[in-house]
């Protein structure tokens, strides 16, 4: 068995570790230099502690300033609310401290030589009404959210995450949507299924949680999908836009951080909240069949958060736990049309399908964070998140006619009908080409299993800070079809058949013309039944430290270093199966599947139910089918592949404050190295007869010795610098450069093969391949004004390089046992993917908030937000000709988001609105009637809440108001090529805390 030519040899897991020794050695060695470099603090000076709350919500703030004017020093509060001024001369000095939306307070405190005076601070406003905790809350969590921005060193985008009320579904994907710059990529179920940052598509952004990555869904992805993750564990959420060096540098668009709250940050002994909702597709609204017969499902969430007195001392144990469950059922129709390849008019319809689908979602999930404060200077934490979502029960139902294909000429012998076409109808006739087939998929198998385990320390040695965490996170994924379900087809050929759009685009006639009766069963014959099972894991191993040390100088100046580690393992198995009809006659279908074409038209399509057929991934009658036994042994070949992905990191940075000006910069490299191993196909592989007589023999023979193994590497530096200035107090200006990346896909790594003898080619993957790299510029003016609210207007710029080619020449294969691919393909031309091309992403972002308690009477419960962003793009992408903005799929130029809330005594409400502009979706130079755009989306969800008392709470939200269907067209906006609609529901619930 050989392998691939590998460009140098991967050094070894002791080698790796060793060098990782090496870089903490050298970080440890570092603050021990600046401990001993740092002058020994006079006597005559000591120093003030203490924290900073919230009368009103009972939380320890995190970013309120502490300031002694008189000396011009200043802090800021950590997460639990704790600050610490050092180096203060003995004697009184008078503290200011101040927060968003919180009335300042003042105090004087005398400070001792040699010791430490301690001061807490209760901060209020005089527009709290105690007996509102829940306003109080929002308002909070959102003066928080501003603070933390306008205090942040570099560009981002905080909010948190009860900022936009009770939404549908409680996942933290609700919730990045509503970002500046940040477009969700909706699935058929109108779920968040990843999401596009500043024009960047998800897989080249990172999603963390406390700054560590999550696990991809899908095992060779970089995508990492957040709907199933509840956004009840977090507290906020960051969009990192402008990258400094103590983080990953790998997202191109940008960087989305959930946040977990300290279980310290809270004055109360002990909280209890909860919250209880039933999501209800009413019947008074258009719902498909499926979802009618389900209507009502449960979420509920539970949090308890305690503050204990451990090993001698008060309130310095703290633990949160985060119960959550929830059945997201979802129902949709969709229906696909396919045009002829053509600008001219008119243009036939040669593919036209309809679809049902039924899914319930359910997730159940456990948080636990606990945070130990072993002394003044030292917090361990560990935080603990288990979730599992598996949807068991989804079907679909799928409808599909076509003849031909987009490129058929209509003619004698094609179906469709020459001469008899329009715009608005088409005419297929009864011959051998004109196919009427029906797919039946389910029940589906899904699980999705998370375990993720951060434990983490802090220190503070005088002027010198450390944080250490070692951070392990897996997922497992099971899906397909698991044991019940499976995709069944059955086929009509011959049956003649008319489309007429005259009188309604998006529910049709379907009219006969010839041939078997389409909508008799009998006339059906199955093909194919194939039960998939897929098994995917992801496992990621972190660690990583920094150490922050204060100069002693005569304006703050700190330097920061660190270095971190990352392994990360990604397999793939199948066990998949598939089965051919050998029977001769119709199966029985199933006369109560009601499909939601039938309720609109009236016509009645045959379905069938796989389970009728199989069971436990076996035909109830076997008689009738006979598998392909040779495609389930190959399958344990092709489908059974590895990946490891180990990156190396070391970054230093330095940060000052002058005067009203802030400064950080510094550069992070990061190495990274992979292995990968798979099976290919030999050269001369077995032939049908053999595959029939011995599938097992023969899949052996094409694979078993075609074990092919690939290692590559890549090093990349990432520089930035970060400035900002206070023009006044309320106003602030950014400008910041930075340096980013995008890895490609780790499938890239995986070795395949694809030969083509006629044209002497092989073609394979590249593990080489370097990562998509962004230069990026970002200018932002801020202003902030009270209570609590803000504006801004940000331009971005990024040049990016290094795009993925596919198809490129890359040698020739030598001769020689040798090769890397057992002596075969001499001479043949090596085809891969490379790096070429340039591109640039460049727009604006207009931002307001804004809670307007200065109004008088009803009008002071107003709150508003707004953002709208608009991007352009040109280059030539790793392509031979430039394109621009309309030329690039799934480059998005337009987006916003508003939000308009209102309270009064007890009564609020909320209307929250998407905004997503029209795009290309697929784009062909030579064929632009063949292009496919997206219509504009636009979504409104809406609120009301009553609250009975402090602790209770009664809600109902209404999600996706309008029914707004997600629409696209194919080269011309009147040739609508599919619509998917999912409904509108009505959300009930109660909430409260103790």
């Amino acid at each position: 068995m050989t392998q691939t030519p590998l460009r140098r040899p991967l050094r070894s897991a002791s080698a790796r570790w060793s060098g990782l020794s090496r870089r903490l050695t050298a970080l440890v060695v570092f603050g021990v230099v600046l401990v001993m470099a740092a002058p020994l603090q006079a006597a005559e000076t000591g120093s003030i502690s203490g924290t900073v709350s919230n009368t009103a919500s009972g939380n320890l703030l995190e970013g309120a300033k502490v300031a002694v004017p008189a000396l011009g020093l200043t802090a800021l509060t950590d997460e639990t609310g704790l600050f610490n001024l050092t180096n203060v001369p003995a004697g009184a000095h008078e503290l200011v401290v101040s927060y968003i939306g919180l009335d300042a307070a003042r105090a004087t405190v005398t400070v001792e030589g040699g010791r430490r005076a301690v001061r807490n601070f209760d901060l209020t406003s005089g527009v709290y009404q105690l007996q509102e905790f829940r306003v109080t809350g929002e308002r909070e969590g959102g003066a928080a959210a501003i603070t933390l921005q306008r205090n942040a060193e570099n560009v981002k985008n905080i909010v948190a995450m009860d900022s936009y009320g009770n939404l549908p579904n409680m996942n933290a994907g609700e919730v990045a949507i509503r970002l500046p710059g940040v477009v969700g990529s909706f699935g058929d179920e109108n779920l968040v299924d990843g999401f596009t940052v500043r024009g960047i598509g998800s897989g080249l952004n990172t999603i963390t949680l406390d700054g560590s990555p999550l696990t991809s869904q899908g095992a060779y992805g970089r995508s990492t999908n957040i709907n199933n993750l509840t956004g009840t564990m977090f507290d906020q959420m960051e969009l990192v836009k402008g990258h400094t060096p103590d983080k990953g540098a790998d997202s191109l668009g940008g960087t989305i951080n959930l946040k977990s709250r300290s279980p310290l940050s809270m004055r109360e002994k002990r909280r209890l909240s909860y919250s209880a909702s039933v999501r209800w597709a009413p019947p008074f609204l258009e719902q498909v069949p499926l979802r009618e017969a389900h209507r009502a499902h449960p979420l509920f969430n539970v949090q308890w958060q305690e503050l204990f007195g451990v090993l001698g001392g008060e309130r310095n144990l703290g633990v949160s736990m985060n119960l959550f469950y929830s059945e997201n059922a979802v129902g949709g129709f969709r229906t696909v049309r396919d045009f002829q390849n053509t600008t001219g008019s008119p243009a036939y319809v040669w593919d036209y399908r309809t679809w049902d689908n039924y899914n319930n979602r359910k997730q159940l999930s456990l948080n636990l964070k606990t945070d130990y404060r072993l002394s003044a200077n030292t917090k361990l934490s560990l935080n603990t998140v288990l979730n599992d979502a598996n949807e068991t029960f989804r079907r679909q139902y799928e409808t599909r006619a076509y003849t031909g294909n987009q490129n058929t000429v209509p003619g004698a012998a094609t179906g469709v009908v020459p001469g008899q076409y329009t715009d608005k109808i088409t005419v297929v006739r009864p011959v051998a080409a004109a196919i009427i087939e029906q797919t039946t998929t389910g029940p589906g198998n899904f699980y999705n299993r998370m375990r993720r385990f951060d434990l983490g320390a802090e220190q503070t040695f005088g002027r010198l800070q450390l944080d250490y965490n070692a951070v392990y996170t897996q997922t497992n994924i099971n899906g397909g079809s698991g044991g019940r379900g499976g995709i069944l087809i059955n086929r009509l050929t011959g049956s003649g058949w008319i489309l007429d759009r005259t009188d309604n685009d998006l529910h049709p006639r379907f009219l006969p013309n010839g041939g078997p009766d389409f909508t008799n069963p009998d006339n059906y014959r199955p093909t194919q039944y194939t039960n998939t099972n897929l098994q995917n894991n992801n496992t990621r191993k972190e660690l990583r430290g920094n150490a922050r040390f204060e100069v002693p100088a005569s304006f703050p100046l700190h330097f920061k270093a660190g270095a971190s580690w990352r392994e990360q393992y990604a397999d793939n198995a199948s066990v998949s199966r598939r089965w051919n009809f050998a029977g001769t006659a119709a199966l029985p279908s199933d006369p109560t599947i009601v499909s939601y074409d039938y309720v609109k038209t009236g016509r009645r399509m045959p379905y069938w139910e796989p389970m009728q057929f199989f069971w436990d991934r076996q035909p109830r009658n076997p008689s009738l089918w006979r598998e392909d036994q040779y495609y389930h042994y190959q399958n344990n070949y092709t489908a059974n592949r590895a990946v490891t992905e180990w990156v190396t990191a070391g970054y230093g940075m330095a940060q000052a404050r002058l005067g009203r000006a802030s400064l950080l910069a510094g550069v992070r490299t990061e190495r990274t190295e992979m292995e990968a191993w798979g099976y290919v196909r030999n050269r001369f592989g077995s032939t049908t007869a053999q595959q029939t007589a011995d599938p097992q023999g023969s899949a052996d023979r094409d694979y078993a010795n075609a074990l092919r193994k690939s290692r590559g590497d890549y090093t990349k530096s990432f520089p930035s610098a970060h400035l900002a200035y206070d023009l006044t107090a309320n106003l602030k200006a950014r400008l910041s450069w930075s340096t980013s990346f995008g890895r490609p896909a780790l499938n890239n790594a995986t070795p395949n093969e694809t030969v083509n003898e006629a044209n002497q080619t092989l073609t394979i993957n590249n593990p080489n391949l370097r990562p998509q790299y962004a230069d990026n510029w970002d200018a932002v003016l801020e202003y902030y004004f009270e209570p609590v609210g803000n504006v801004s207007v940000s331009w971005f710029h990024k040049e990016i390089r290094d795009y993925i080619v596919t198809g490129t020449n890359v040698g020739t294969v030598p001769t020689g046992t040798d090769n890397g691919f057992n002596g075969e393909y001499p001479g043949f031309t090596l085809l891969s993917s490379a790096n070429a091309g340039t591109a640039v992403v460049q727009g604006w972002e207009f931002v307001y908030q804004q809670q307007f308690t200065f109004l008088p009477g009803l009008w002071k419960g107003l709150g508003a937000s707004a953002n709208y962003t608009l991007i352009e793009t040109r280059g030539n992408f790793g392509g031979t000709t430039n394109r621009s903005t309309n030329e690039v799929p799934g480059f998005i130029p337009r987006t916003g988001n508003a939000s308009l809330s209102w309270r009064y005594r007890k009564f609020s409400t909320r209307v929250l609105y998407n905004y997503v502009g029209a795009y290309i979706t697929s784009y062909n130079a030579t064929s632009p009637g063949y292009n496919n755009y997206r219509y504009k989306y636009q979504t409104v969800t809406a609120g009301v809440a009553w609250q009975h008392r402090p602790t209770l709470q009664f809600t109902i939200d209404v999600g996706n108001v309008f029914n707004e269907p997600q629409r696209l067209y194919r080269g011309f906006a009147d040739r609508m090529s599919t619509t998917i609609l999912n409904g509108t529901t009505i959300t009930f619930g109660v909430n409260g805390r103790f």
